[in-house]
């Protein structure tokens, strides 16, 4: 009997066209099974070799954009006979999962629309791999991981930096030679253009949910540490003058501000500082933002720095080996890691790198269980799994709310006092000027 997972998306932005699109084509075009060295589980290739994958729907929010039908087109060029459909609307995995036979929903929706559809699909009897951040809050990760529970299903996460080789090895192999590990430093940063040009959404979610929620999971996923007090800060100074500043930057840029796709103030985070005490005592130190300036050299600027007391590693995204400087673009650094091409001669183009990898993690998961017959929790900690991001959610909820106070209290008391502790069961907002109260109670 032929083995075939049918999967529809719904989100069709940036990150499908640098990864789940290019991901996509390769799987239509020789499966899975290619990609699973790339998180260590080669041994399963033989098995799941002949399973297909068919890329059946896309969905996206604006018809008048016409982005699903663009994404539709490019991939029926390489595969005409593809049954690739295109859908549109606010809630359009319904139409999807009602007019499609789907194993799998890919939910690639901004941040604080994931809930939603994944608890549709798991409904439906649908498999799901979910981009970044799982959701945003700690009751609607315990609906999730509840649901699937009793259906039975799997709902992965595509956590990439987990997979991330240089990341993998400090982890893997240099951490025992650190001894202890007493603190741990982390930052990712991305560009302003993201913030003003590419989501609509920002002022939904902040830049900690949406990257340093990856911090959070390799810390999570290769620590095994748990969450126990947080202190949260952030700034509010480029987005919320945006208005005034888009001026000054067309100017600089000699450009016409009406090149510009946003013109108004944007009532959004900057950046934010995160500092968390893990069970073990040890701390951990998250900064992210999303302004960081185009003529940065890097796409992104991303650093990960372990504090042992005998050792330290240090891995930074613009220190791998690749620079280079064209005339036009300035010097820049790449990280191929994540996201290469590699082209075929005179045929297709095909991506490498851990982003891809994560996504096979996940379709991996799903094939275990689907095609091979094995039990959901026998999988272990082979996949990131919507049960390894509850803690994270619980996190990224509470640095939100404490933030949100701190900030509001610094500007009219000139203090920010307000942390956060945590349970498995509760999250409680320890409040000096306004009093204790719980932000989450399971």
């Amino acid at each position: 009997m032929e083995q075939i997972l049918r999967i529809g998306v719904i989100g069709g932005g940036m990150f499908f066209d640098d990864i789940i699109g290019p991901a996509l084509h390769d799987f239509q075009r020789g499966g899975f099974a290619g990609a699973l060295s790339s998180i260590g589980m080669s041994h399963y290739a033989p098995r799941v070799a002949g399973i297909r994958v068919e890329f059946v729907a896309i969905g996206t929010r604006s018809a008048a954009r016409g982005t699903a039908d663009l994404i539709r087109g490019a991939f029926l060029d390489e595969f005409p006979d593809a049954e690739l459909k295109a859908y549109y609307g606010d809630t359009v995995w319904r139409e999807m999962i009602a007019q499609e036979r789907l194993d799998v929903l890919l939910v690639a929706s901004p941040d604080h629309l994931h809930t939603q559809p994944i608890l549709d699909a798991l409904a439906a009897g649908l498999h799901v791999v979910a981009e970044k951040p799982l959701c945003l809050q700690t009751a609607e990760a315990d609906r999730i991981i509840a649901a699937a529970a009793r259906a039975g299903l799997i709902v992965a996460v595509d956590m990439h930096k987990r997979y991330d080789p240089f990341v993998r090895e400090m982890m893997t192999r240099s951490l025992p030679l650190y001894n202890r590990i007493y603190r741990v430093r982390a930052v990712l940063e991305e560009p302003l253009q993201v913030a003003t040009e590419v989501f609509q959404w920002v002022e939904q979610s902040n830049p900690f949910a949406y990257v340093g929620c990856h911090w959070l999971d390799v810390v999570g996923h290769y620590m095994g540490v748990k969450p126990r007090a947080l202190y949260a800060t952030g700034e509010r100074m480029l987005l919320e003058n945006w208005d005034r500043y888009v001026r000054e930057i067309a100017i600089l840029k000699q450009k016409d501000v009406a090149t510009f796709s946003r013109h108004e103030a944007i009532h959004a985070w900057d950046a934010m500082n995160v500092n968390i005490t893990y069970d073990n005592g040890m701390r951990g130190d998250f900064n992210n933002a999303w302004i960081n300036p185009a003529e940065f050299e890097g796409a992104v600027n991303q650093e990960l720095e372990v504090y042992g007391v005998l050792g330290r590693g240090f891995v930074d995204q613009q220190d791998r080996g690749f620079r280079e400087t064209i005339t036009g673009d300035g010097t820049r650094t790449r990280n191929p890691t994540f996201g290469g091409r590699i082209r075929h001669m005179g045929r297709h183009t095909e991506l490498y790198g851990y982003g891809k990898a994560s996504l096979a993690a996940g379709l991996l998961a799903i094939a275990r269980v689907k095609f091979l017959g094995e039990r959901i929790e026998d999988l272990g900690t082979s996949y990131p799994d919507a049960c390894s991001q509850r803690s994270i959610t619980q996190i990224i909820e509470a640095a939100t709310a404490v933030a949100e106070l701190n900030h509001h209290y610094l500007g009219e008391r000139g203090a920010a006092p307000v942390t956060a502790v945590f349970t498995e069961d509760s999250t409680t907002l320890i409040d000096p000027l306004g009093g204790n109260r719980e932000l989450y109670r399971r």
